[in-house]
């Protein structure tokens, strides 16, 4: 495999790529790799998926707006009606 060095990484894009990295509990530099796979329109090493088997692809990623608009349409079932419940 080959090594190389990027340079100038905007702020926001460092912020996002070391969010990432923790949100997965992976390395920055794993992170890195799998984002620069997708990019480029393969899969990352060790995840290579039969197509019709992956659904990461509807699932993930989502927009801040997209994750909030679930959460809001979703907020409902984290609730227990209790009159369903009673005896």
């Amino acid at each position: 495999m080959n090594t190389f060095t990027l340079r100038q990484i905007p702020l926001p894009v460092e912020k996002k790529l070391r969010k990432l990295s923790n949100e997965s509990h992976k390395s920055l530099n794993k992170t890195a790799l799998e984002l620069l796979a997708r990019a480029v329109g393969e899969e990352p090493e060790g995840k290579k998926t039969s197509k019709y088997r992956d659904v990461k692809s509807i699932l993930l990623p989502w927009t801040d707006k997209e994750y909030e608009e679930f959460q809001n349409n979703t907020a409902l079932f984290g609730s227990i009606d209790k009159d369903l419940w009673r005896k």
